[in-house]
């Protein structure tokens, strides 16, 4: 009986060293946003367009991440989680006289990660006018307006 009670102490203080951690432990995963996906995943980004001065494909997926990171999604039921694919179908440039009008149009498309069921169709487009010597930046410029228009539709297409 005398040896029970002398392992009380060691076994009372190692409960209350631990206590601390297994209760954080269990908070942790037990925590809702433990384990849970992304509401949207980048999926595809494609484009077609190419220019000898700038890699378009390239600024165009990092305008894309970049554009999904800024969006306030904590509103967002997660019930199932989506796969944004992204388009760039037009970013051109006509000239007249010294001018320059740049347009561009992106297309993205939302789908269901399991089962890949369509749940909506964004677009964005944008136009902007400038010296055609500037015609590079003005087009990198009506491309990020232009993906801005299409992603920030993200929130209310999920709700």
């Amino acid at each position: 009986m005398g040896g029970s009670l002398d392992r009380w102490p060691r076994t009372s203080t190692l409960a209350w060293i631990l206590s601390p951690l297994v209760l954080a432990t269990t908070l942790v995963f037990a925590s809702p946003a433990h384990g849970k996906a992304a509401p949207v995943a980048l999926g595809q980004v494609t484009t077609k367009v190419t220019r000898t001065e700038v890699d378009v494909s390239k600024a165009f997926r990092a305008e894309v991440l970049r554009q999904l990171r800024a969006i306030d999604l904590k509103d967002v039921p997660n019930d199932e989680p989506v796969v944004l694919s992204a388009s760039l179908v037009r970013l051109e440039t006509e000239r007249s006289g010294n001018r320059g009008t740049s347009s561009c149009m992106v297309s993205a498309t939302l789908h269901k990660k399991r089962g890949g069921a369509l749940v909506a169709i964004l677009r964005g487009k944008a136009r902007a006018e400038d010296d055609i010597n500037a015609k590079s930046d003005n087009e990198m410029t009506v491309m990020r307006a232009a993906v801005r228009g299409a992603i920030r539709g993200i929130p209310k297409a999920l709700q």
